[in-house]
C-alpha cells in the first residue's frame, strides 16, 4: 500500500489574516488542488495533517474512506511535528508514503505516478524528486524511515535526514515541484474579493 501524509497544519503568515489554503486558486480551494492531485493518483490512504483553522479546513475536505483528518495540536512548532503526527496514523500494510506539502497547487496526479513508478530502482530507498538538481517535493519515504522520521524537530522537514541518507533521484523537468504559494500576491486575487468572502 502507497500512502501521503499531507501537511496541511501551516501558521499562513504571509497571507495576513487569511488562511492560504481556503484561498481561491484557479477555481478552487487551494488546499483541493492537493487532495485532488492525490485522490486520482495511484495512492490508496491520504492522512491530512490539519492545525490553524482546523474546522474551516475539515468542512472543505471530501469524505471518502481513503481519506483520514487529523489534528495537530503543536503545530505552531513547526512542520516537524504534523510529520509525526501523520506517521501515527499510517496503516500497518504500508510499504512506501509520501511527505507532500498542501500548498503546490501544480503538483499533479502523473507526478505521484512516476515517483511511485521509481520504487522499482531500489524500494529501500527514499525516492526524490530533483528540478535542475535542486530537491523537490512530495518526497516517498520506504516504511522503514518512520523511526528516522520521528526523531525531527523543528521546521526543516526532512530536510537535513535526506541529506544524509542515501535516496533515488528522479529528475524532473516541470518547476510545478518546486512551486508553492506563501503570499496573497501568489494567488494574483484582490483584498476586496477576499474581504467579501
Amino acid at each position: 500500500m502507497i500512502a501521503a501524509i499531507l501537511l496541511a497544519a501551516g501558521l499562513s503568515s504571509r497571507t495576513k489574516r487569511f488562511h492560504k489554503l481556503l484561498l481561491p486558486y484557479k477555481g478552487k480551494k487551494l488546499l483541493d488542488h492537493a487532495i485532488t492531485a492525490i485522490t486520482r493518483s495511484a495512492i490508496t490512504y491520504l492522512i491530512i495533517v490539519t492545525g490553524k483553522q482546523q474546522r474551516k479546513i475539515r468542512k472543505i475536505i471530501p469524505k471518502k474512506d481513503m481519506i483520514k483528518v487529523v489534528y495537530n495540536p503543536k503545530y505552531r512548532s513547526g512542520m516537524a511535528s504534523s510529520i509525526k503526527v501523520g506517521l501515527q496514523y499510517l496503516p500497518q500494510e504500508v510499504t512506501h508514503f509520501f511527505i507532500a506539502l498542501a500548498d503546490m497547487p501544480k503538483v499533479n496526479k502523473n507526478h505521484y505516478n512516476k515517483i511511485i513508478s521509481a520504487i522499482k530502482k531500489n524500494p529501500k530507498l527514499p525516492v526524490v524528486p530533483y528540478v535542475d538538481g535542486q530537491a523537490a517535493n512530495p518526497v516517498l519515504f520506504p516504511k522503514h524511515f518512520i523511526r528516522k522520521l520521528q526523531l525531527l524537530e523543528g521546521d526543516l522537514g526532512a530536510r537535513m535526514l535526506l541529506r544524509r541518507s542515501k535516496h533515488t533521484k528522479l529528475a524532473f523537468r516541470q518547476s510545478a515541484l518546486l512551486t508553492d504559494l506563501d503570499c496573497l500576491a501568489d494567488f494574483k486575487i484582490k483584498l476586496p474579493s477576499l474581504q467579501n468572502r
